[in-house]
């Protein structure tokens, strides 16, 4: 077998297989949530619930089974669940990290062409 479709087909499994990670934490302020997890087996998503006050907030940050966006506005505050299903997804800045890997595709597809 050509040793470039066998690299490409190494690459796919290996992507395939990879566990998710999400940032798991605790924090009055989400900045400092720095802390990563892989995700056991079942939980497929990260989250981010954040509950706001009038005198401050908290975020709770954690690998889940299942996962609901929503966001609930009482007398005393708001909470809001944020759910995503990439690597480390679910960070401080709220913007999408993605995984490494996916990041190497287009490195790889090009070696493979040329």
């Amino acid at each position: 077998m050509d040793l470039r479709i066998t690299i490409a087909l190494l690459f796919i499994l290996i992507a395939g297989g990879h566990s998710l990670q999400c940032y798991v934490c605790t924090s009055v302020l989400s900045s400092l949530c720095n802390t990563t997890e892989t995700c056991p087996a079942g939980e497929t998503q990260c989250s981010t619930i954040t509950v706001s006050t009038v005198l401050g907030s908290l975020a709770t940050k954690a690998c889940a089974a299942a996962c609901e966006a929503l966001t609930i506005d009482t007398i005393v505050g708001t909470t809001s669940t944020k759910c995503c299903n990439t690597d480390l997804c679910n960070g401080a800045d709220g913007g999408f990290k993605g995984s490494f890997l996916l990041l190497l595709c287009p490195l790889f597809f090009y070696s493979l062409c040329h």
